[in-house]
């Protein structure tokens, strides 16, 4: 009853090299973030693929998976959850972590929490600023005071600004202040925001000799080429999930299993539901389910006419029973019989006959995945 990753390990490490060597290439860093599920893959797996890229650090998302990185990468793991005073259970994470690691973990820093911080441990931290996003962060006044105020034992190593994925399709035409001379510059909102932050830290990293550098996450490497060159004095850093582990999907199948064939006949009921069969069909009980996070999907966000259009399809279908499978045989979606169980599937099959123990492919969000095995990448 195996739900698998298989890895093509060439095409998936040619990838990683290609988005390592374009950052770097451009003057930036590449931080890997690893966090969650590992994106499907795991996050020791991502780990040890971050070491054999050569890197220097990664990025896990909380402190409950920072242990686990610290045993398996060598190098800095900067937390991308802020420190919390308010949370007494990740405290005592903290605790344990910076007792013998305190050196190659960075925390992240979006309130006045300071004091509280270093009574953890903590010694190195990134400063968050609050950006359109308005999750974490520091408004311009407060970044300032925390600068200011910063325990002389705790080494500051930048300004971290995590930005929203959707940037209005308008270029706006702004005036940046980037040299001696003013310049006339068409740049996205997120450029702009960063540009002004980077002016607010600037003064006063200079005024505190503080390091000029940024960490910047959802931000496209154009847009990354033309603020490096537009802030010289900077250096910057890319944090990528998605786009560095997910970016090659041709290098990634998902298969589950054929564990049985049924042949029922028409108003037959199967199920945990005991559905009724429109005609005489094949069911296929196929290894892959709520467990491996099969039909899971985040609230979607449908902007454009076609994808209401294929939303309100969809909510059709369910209706009249006829629900899409992830799954697919011959290139054709296979319809569920019914919602699909914790470890298997109940499919429709009308058209080619698999065999028992057939390798059925799915299309699965991998950031909400669970696999039994992931192949290829020994």
């Amino acid at each position: 009853m195996t739900f698998s990753l298989n890895v093509n390990a060439v095409a998936f490490r040619t990838h990683l090299e290609s988005v390592r060597d374009h950052i770097h290439g451009l003057g930036a860093q590449l931080t890997p973030v690893i966090k969650g599920n590992g994106y499907g893959f795991g996050r020791q797996i991502l780990a040890q693929e971050s070491a054999l890229l050569g890197l220097g650090r990664i990025a896990v998302g909380t402190v409950w998976e920072l242990e686990q990185a610290l045993s398996q990468f060598n190098g800095e793991v900067h937390v991308l959850e802020p420190f919390s005073a308010t949370d007494p259970r990740a405290i005592t994470k903290w605790q344990q972590a910076t007792g013998v690691h305190a050196h190659r973990i960075i925390a992240t820093i979006a309130s006045d929490d300071l004091v509280a911080a270093r009574s953890a441990g903590i010694q190195n931290v990134m400063l968050d600023a609050l950006t359109s996003l308005h999750r974490f962060g520091l408004a311009t006044h407060e970044i300032i005071h925390v600068m200011r105020a910063i325990p002389s034992d705790v080494t500051i190593h930048g300004l971290a600004l995590h930005l929203p994925i959707s940037d209005s399709s308008i270029r706006h035409t702004a005036v940046l202040d980037v040299s001696a001379t003013e310049t006339s510059h068409t740049a996205t909102g997120r450029q702009l925001e960063v540009h002004s932050w980077l002016l607010t830290y600037r003064e006063l990293a200079e005024a505190l000799e503080l390091p000029l550098h940024v960490s910047l996450s959802h931000i496209d490497r154009n847009e990354l080429a033309e603020l490096i060159t537009q802030h010289p004095e900077f250096t910057f850093e890319l944090r990528l999930g998605t786009s560095l582990w997910l970016g090659a999907p041709e290098a990634l199948e998902v298969t589950g299993v054929v564990l049985a064939i049924h042949n029922v006949v028409r108003n037959q009921r199967v199920g945990y539901r005991q559905v009724e069969s429109a005609r005489n069909q094949r069911l296929l009980v196929v290894s892959g389910g709520t467990a491996h996070g099969v039909a899971l999907a985040a609230p979607a966000a449908r902007v454009s006419l076609r994808a209401k259009a294929i939303a309100l399809a969809e909510g059709l279908n369910e209706v009249r029973g006829k629900v899409r499978s992830p799954f697919s045989l011959a290139g054709q979606n296979l319809f569920f019989a019914e919602p699909p169980h914790m470890h298997v599937s109940l499919l429709w099959c009308e058209g080619s006959v698999p065999n028992i123990g057939d390798l059925i492919t799915c299309k699965v969000r991998n950031t909400t995945a669970q696999f039994d095995v992931v192949t290829g990448l020994n």
